[in-house]
Parts: C-alpha cells; sequence; structure tokens
C-alpha cells in the first residue's frame, strides 16, 4: 500500500506520463501508481497544472509545506474560539457545539475534530479533563464476557430484535451514578429508540426498596405506550423487579456478570454525567430540579445518529399516539 504522501519516485512518474501524453486521464495515471484518481488531479493542479508540472519543484513544495508552522484554527482570539470555549465550561460537547453552528448558518464555524484538536493541544483556556465527558485520555478494555450465574433472570441474549434494532419504542435501559463513600446515588433511564433521558435522585441511597422508589417516580413520567421493557445489570439493587413488571406490566432484562457494554447507551451517558457530578460528589442532598436541568441540557443536545436533531425532539414525536 502506498504511503500517504506522494513521493519524488511518484511525482517524477506522473511527470513523464504527462510529458508521454498531455491530456492522459487521472484514473490511468492513478492505476499505475496504486494511488486515486483525485490525488494526481490534486497535485497536478496545485504544481501549475497538466503543461507547467514539475516532479522537483512539485517534491520542494511538498517538503516546504510539511515543515511549515500550523496554527490551530482557534488558537486566534474571535468571537468564534470565545463562544466554542463558553459552551465547553458549560459542560456541551464539541459535537453538539458544531452542529448548532452549523444550524444557525455561522459564516465561521469549525469541525468537531478542530474542537477536540484545540483542547487536546490545550489551545484553549479549558483543559480536556474539565469539559469533555469521559475526563479520561484512554479508554478503558473491556473485559472478557462472562456466564450467567443467575439463570432465574431474563437474560439479555433473549431480548427481541425490535429491541435490539431499535425499531420499536419504549424500551429503557437503567443505572445508578454512586457517591460519595457508595452512601448516595442518582438514577439514570434511557429510551433506546430516541435516547432521551430521565435523572432521578436517590435520597433515600440506593438498595432495592429506594431503586424500586426511583424507577416509579421515573417510570410515572413516562407515557404507558413507552414502558414496554427495561434492561439492568445483575446489581442487587434491582431484585425488585418482579414488582415492577407486574406493576407496570413491562419485562425487565438483565445483562451478563461485569458486561456493562451490554447496555453502553446508558453507560455512555454515566460518562456525560459525571462531568457534573464527579467520582467522589454527595449527591444525597443533590436537588431534583438542578438535576432535571443536567437532563434537558443532555436531551437539547443534537446527535449525529439523528442527523442532528435532538433527543428531546425524537421522544416528543414518540409520546403523541
Amino acid at each position: 500500500m502506498p504511503c500517504l504522501r506522494l513521493t519524488l519516485p511518484e511525482r517524477e512518474e506522473i511527470g513523464r506520463a504527462l510529458i508521454e501524453d498531455p491530456a492522459c486521464p487521472w484514473a490511468v495515471i492513478g492505476r499505475s501508481l496504486d494511488r486515486d484518481p483525485t490525488t494526481i488531479a490534486r497535485e497536478v493542479r496545485s504544481g501549475g497544472g497538466r503543461v507547467c508540472y514539475r516532479p522537483a519543484t512539485a517534491q520542494r513544495r511538498a517538503e516546504r509545506a510539511v515543515l511549515r508552522p500550523r496554527r490551530h484554527r482557534l488558537g486566534e482570539l474571535g468571537p468564534l474560539r470565545d463562544r466554542v470555549t463558553a459552551e465547553l465550561v458549560l459542560g456541551r460537547s464539541p459535537e453538539a457545539i458544531w452542529a448548532d453552528l452549523v444550524a444557525e448558518k455561522v459564516g465561521e464555524r469549525v469541525c468537531v475534530e478542530t474542537i477536540y484538536t484545540a483542547v487536546f493541544a490545550g489551545v484553549l483556556e479549558v483543559k480536556a479533563t474539565d469539559c469533555l465527558r469521559s475526563r479520561r485520555r484512554r479508554r478503558r478494555s473491556r473485559q472478557a464476557r462472562h456466564a450467567n450465574t443467575r439463570p432465574g433472570l431474563a437474560n439479555i441474549s433473549s431480548r427481541p430484535a425490535a429491541v435490539n434494532d431499535r425499531s420499536e419504542p419504549g424500551h429503557w435501559e437503567a443505572d445508578h451514578i454512586i457517591g460519595r463513600a457508595n452512601r448516595s446515588a442518582l438514577m439514570c433511564l434511557t429510551e433506546r429508540v430516541s435516547r432521551y433521558s430521565l435523572l432521578i435522585t436517590m435520597p433515600e441511597g440506593y438498595g432495592s426498596h429506594a431503586a424500586l422508589a426511583g424507577l416509579v417516580h421515573g417510570l410515572e413520567q413516562v407515557p404507558a405506550h413507552l414502558r414496554q421493557s427495561i434492561t439492568f445489570d445483575q446489581g442487587s439493587e434491582w431484585a425488585q423487579w418482579p414488582t415492577l413488571e407486574a406493576t407496570y406490566d413491562l419485562k425487565a432484562w438483565f445483562c451478563d456478570p461485569h458486561s456493562p457494554w451490554q447496555r453502553g447507551q446508558v453507560e455512555n451517558l454515566n460518562r456525560q454525567w459525571r462531568w457534573w457530578f464527579p467520582r467522589g460528589s454527595d449527591l444525597a442532598s443533590l436537588d431534583q430540579a438542578h438535576a432535571d436541568e443536567v437532563a434537558a441540557l443532555i436531551n437539547g443536545q443534537r446527535r449525529r445518529s439523528f442527523d442532528y436533531e435532538s433527543p428531546a425532539a425524537i421522544y416528543a414525536a414518540l409520546t403523541v399516539q
């Protein structure tokens, strides 16, 4: 496979082909070099065109381009840099910031990768550990799957295709965000089709009875036709699941032990919640109104998976029967 940049021998081959036939198609030259035709076309145009192209001159120009200092787009002072920095400080994701710039048809804007690059390079007045959801730079490796040691639970492997492929609304995932010294918690419920989320305070801890109360509090906010099923891990806090099934006529599903990626949606959300509620935070006195404000911000962000519509907008459409 050829290297990323064109080499001097490849440029000389392009020059010879143009001398033999100034009208030689880009595709013919590309096949001889195992390069994309657009790469050849771009190289020749930047080198003066078919008649003026000179391999040695093109090589020197390319070497200078690699060595020249490049400024980050967001390294320049201005309203765009100020807006991106301010929204990152508020906890908005780079993708949501970009989507708003596009939706508002702002004349000057940057792509998602440029924002990430600027954050990690330290160009902005905000650190990656302070504004990005994960607060870490390396992803944790996944553990190997474990066999289900509690056969009495309905395993996620039996979950219908309509749940797995998100073709039917009303299926939820649930998890807890644990506070300081494992004495306080928040509950997160997220709907799989819309990615809409509920954040519920747990002032009485997260034992099985408190978890049931939190689930009831959350599900009471959901229309009956959107209460189809809910997926848990195998934590003991979900021990009251039979009561939940009987009360709301829904189905409970359980992941394999030590397999959080089987509920990847809620796990990803937990990383986002941690930006507002870092590990070690005391969640016992957290006000529900504040939790609702944070959830509204997350639900209101545009998502690439929805062609940059927001979960709140998708969920609102689903609530109408």
